[in-house]
C-alpha cells in the first residue's frame, strides 16, 4: 500500500489508533483523521471536494489503514529491539530500565554495578506505567471536551435570554392583573409602566451576559491551553515510541494532569452556580428612579388607592413581586366584601376612625373620591346577600376532622363573611384558603375563627392586615389562632420585619 494512504490528506499527520484514527468518509470512502473531523465546521473531502455530513457518528474507521498501521508499528518496535545492545560491560542484553539514571541497564548492572540499590524497573512495567498516565490524560481530554462543548455561548445565551424574557411576560402579567380592576385613568397608564418593566431586564440581561462572558471566555482559555498541551504529550510518546526509546519527561506523573481535573471542577462548579442563578435572576433587578407621580393626573390617586400602594407600582423599583418563575404565583384581582358587624373586623379595619359611621353600602377598596363619583353616576342597587355553592356545603357536611381545605373557591370577602358564621364554632385545627380573592377585610375577619393554623397564601392581603390584628391585640380582643401563612400577596416581607417579630413576642407566628 502506498505511503499516502497512511497519513491523513488534510493535515499530513499520520495516522495512528488513538487521536488520529483512519475515519472513511460516507460520501467518497476517502479517508480523514478524527482529529481533522473534530475541528471541522464544514467537512470535505480533500481528495475529490465532496462536501460530507457533520455527524460524526457516520464515519467509521478504515479497519483496513489501520491494520497497516498497527502492523506497522509492531515491526518497528520489534526491530528497534532486536538492535538493543549488550551491556559493554557485562555483555547482556540491556533489558531494565535505571529510574534514578534513565539509562537503560542488564540485570549485572542491577545487581553489582554501579546502579545497585537504586530504582530499577523492568522495561514493559515503565512503558506500561506511561501508557497508564497516558490513558488517564485521554479519559480527561475527552471528559473535558464533552463538558466545554455545554459553555458555547449561544446556548447560554439563549438560556438567559428565554430566562429574562419569561420573567418580563409574568411580571407584565402580574402589572395586568393588578390594573385590571381599577379605573381607566390608570388603565391609560398601564404601557409606560409595561415598559419601564422591559427596560429593566434588558439592563439586567446585557449585565448578566457580560458577566457570564467573561467567566465562560476564561475557563474556556484554560481548557484549551490544557487539551492542546495534553495532545502534545500523546503525540510525543508516539513519536518516542515509534523509535523504541522511552518517554522520560512523561514518566512521572506532572501537574498537568491535576490541571486538568481542576479545570474540569472549575467547568461543573460553574454549570452549578449558573444554573442557580439563573432561578435567582430577579433578585438581581438594578435600582432605576422611583416611579414618577406624573404617571397619574389625579395627584392623590396613589394615596387614596390602598390597594396599589402596597402592589406592583410601589414596590417594583425595592424587590420585584414573586412570581411562578421563583416559586409562587401571581395573585388574583383585587375583590369587595361587606363589613362586618363582629368585633375584631370593625376595630381593626379603622382604628384612628373609631366614632365614624359605617356605611351599609358594599366595602369597595377604592378612594372616597371615585366612590362619591360612581355612587353619583349610578342609582343605588340593593344588596343580595351571597350563598354558598353546593361544593363548599359538600366540603363543609363532610368536614368531621381537624382539617379543613377551602382553596380555589373564589370565596371573595363577601363569601368569607357568609362562612365564618357556619364554621366559627366547628372543632377545627387547620383551615386553608389559599386563592380566594381574600384582602384584608376578609383575613381579619377569619382571625375569628378557633383553629389553630390559617392557610392564606395567593390573596391580595397588604401588610394593613399586620396592623390590623396588632390594633385588635392592643384591645384585647381574644385571637386564636397561632400560626398564619401569608406567602405571595401583596406584602413586602422586608418592609413588615419589624411587624411580624411584634406579632411574635405576642403568640402570632406569621410565615411569608
Amino acid at each position: 500500500m502506498s505511503q499516502e494512504l497512511l497519513h491523513c490528506p488534510k493535515c499530513q499527520m499520520n495516522f495512528d489508533k488513538y487521536t488520529r484514527t483512519p475515519q472513511m468518509l460516507p460520501k467518497c470512502g476517502h479517508s480523514m483523521c478524527m482529529q481533522c473531523l473534530k475541528e471541522s465546521c464544514k467537512i470535505i473531502c480533500p481528495e475529490d471536494g465532496l462536501l460530507q455530513p457533520t455527524d460524526l457518528s457516520l464515519y467509521p474507521i478504515n479497519q483496513a489503514v489501520l491494520r497497516i498501521i498497527c502492523k506497522t508499528q509492531d515491526n518497528d518496535i520489534t526491530q528497534n529491539q532486536d538492535k538493543l545492545q549488550q551491556c559493554p560491560q557485562h555483555h547482556k542484553l540491556l533489558e531494565l530500565i535505571c529510574i534514578d539514571d534513565k539509562c537503560r541497564i542488564c540485570a549485572n548492572c542491577a545487581l553489582f554495578g554501579i546502579h545497585k540499590q537504586h530504582n530499577i524497573q523492568n522495561a514493559e512495567s515503565v512503558d506500561k506505567s506511561i501508557q497508564d498516565n497516558l490513558i488517564q490524560t485521554q479519559h480527561l481530554t475527552l471528559t473535558i471536551q464533552d463538558k466545554v462543548k455545554l459553555l458555547k455561548l449561544p446556548l447560554i445565551n439563549k438560556k438567559i435570554h428565554d430566562q429574562i424574557r419569561l420573567c418580563i411576560k409574568q411580571q407584565q402579567t402580574l402589572a395586568e392583573e393588578q390594573f385590571k380592576e381599577i379605573i381607566n385613568q390608570i388603565l391609560a397608564k398601564q404601557q409606560k409602566v409595561l415598559e419601564e418593566i422591559e427596560q429593566k431586564y434588558e439592563l439586567l440581561e446585557d449585565q448578566f451576559l457580560k458577566k457570564e462572558t467573561l467567566t465562560i471566555t476564561s475557563i474556556l482559555d484554560k481548557a484549551d491551553l490544557w487539551i492542546l498541551g495534553s495532545n502534545q504529550k500523546i503525540q510525543e510518546y508516539h513519536e518516542t515510541k515509534v523509535k523504541g526509546e522511552i518517554a522520560y519527561s512523561l514518566l512521572l506523573q506532572d501537574s498537568s494532569n491535576k490541571q486538568g481535573k481542576q479545570i474540569l471542577e472549575e467547568i461543573d462548579d460553574y454549570l452549578l452556580k449558573f444554573q442557580n442563578n439563573l432561578q435567582d435572576i430577579v433578585s438581581a433587578i438594578p435600582t432605576v428612579n422611583q416611579y414618577e407621580q406624573t404617571y397619574f393626573d389625579e395627584p392623590n390617586i396613589l394615596k387614596d388607592l390602598s390597594i396599589i400602594e402596597q402592589s406592583f407600582l410601589k414596590e417594583i423599583d425595592e424587590k420585584p413581586p414573586h412570581n411562578e418563575f421563583l416559586g409562587s404565583s401571581l395573585p388574583e384581582s383585587t375583590c369587595q366584601s361587606q363589613p362586618s358587624s363582629n368585633n375584631i373586623s370593625q376595630n381593626a379595619i379603622s382604628p384612628q376612625q373609631p366614632h365614624q359611621k359605617r356605611s351599609s353600602q358594599q366595602f369597595v377598596l377604592v378612594s372616597p373620591k371615585i366612590q362619591s363619583r360612581q355612587q353619583s353616576a349610578s342609582p343605588k342597587k340593593p344588596i343580595v346577600k351571597k350563598k354558598l355553592n353546593t361544593k363548599i356545603e359538600s366540603i363543609l357536611f363532610n368536614c368531621n376532622g381537624d382539617y379543613l381545605d377551602l382553596s380555589q373557591q373564589d370565596l371573595g370577602d363577601e363569601g368569607i363573611m357568609i362562612l365564618e358564621e357556619q364554621i366559627r364554632n366547628k372543632k377545627v385545627k387547620i383551615i386553608k384558603f389559599m386563592r380566594n380573592r381574600i384582602s384584608d377585610v376578609g383575613a381579619i375577619k377569619l382571625m375569628e375563627l378557633h383553629c389553630q393554623v390559617l392557610y392564606l397564601q395567593s390573596n391580595v392581603i397588604t401588610e394593613k392586615f399586620l396592623d390590623m390584628i396588632m390594633n385588635a391585640i392592643q384591645k384585647q380582643i381574644q385571637i386564636h389562632i397561632k400560626t398564619v401563612y401569608l406567602g405571595q400577596n401583596l406584602i413586602n416581607q422586608f418592609r413588615v420585619k419589624k411587624k411580624i417579630e411584634d406579632l411574635k413576642k405576642l403568640g402570632i407566628s406569621i410565615q411569608i
